[in-house]
């Protein structure tokens, strides 16, 4: 449990000095947000996203987030770990 933590916390420090948002990825029909400690964030278009793993992070585009089903028929990044910030993808 401290090694996971650990990796948490380190993740926590990552993000704050990429300037990225730290929570959990939400998906709610049309809409993607991030469920952070601080609140809500609604997501569009000009967010850069990425979804963690468990051991790295992923970038994904929002219609990716919004679109992506799992074989019965959820959204399939929802409800990960998740980082975001604002600017254009590449």
């Amino acid at each position: 449990m401290l090694g996971d933590h650990i990796k948490r916390t380190t993740r926590e420090i990552d993000a704050f000095l990429e300037q990225y948002t730290l929570g959990t990825l939400i998906v709610d029909g049309d809409t993607v947000s991030l469920e952070t400690k601080q609140g809500e964030i609604v997501l569009d278009e000009t967010y850069i996203i990425e979804v963690f793993d468990g051991e790295k992070y992923h970038p994904i585009t929002y219609d990716q987030a919004r679109n992506t089903m799992s074989r019965d028929g959820w959204p399939l990044y929802a409800g990960l770990e998740a980082r975001v910030k604002e600017g254009e993808q590449h």
